[in-house]
């Protein structure tokens, strides 16, 4: 199950940093409108890595 939690934040941090990078480059073509939505993703990655991480942590102190 550890193996599960570590690739799946893995995954949800590669996502976030796709997205960051597609939100820079409608900031630099500016679509704010395309630049937010994916900022809005790249959030929503960053949220679903930091959960399973905790998840981990929590795991492993028997709570």
């Amino acid at each position: 199950m550890e193996r599960i939690n570590r690739y799946f934040s893995l995954l949800s941090s590669l996502f976030s940093l796709y997205f960051a990078g597609q939100a820079a480059l409608s900031f630099f073509d500016e679509n704010m409108d395309k630049m937010y939505f994916n900022i809005g993703y790249c959030a929503l990655f960053l949220s679903i890595m930091v959960f399973t991480l905790d998840v981990k942590k929590r795991k492993n102190n028997g709570s």
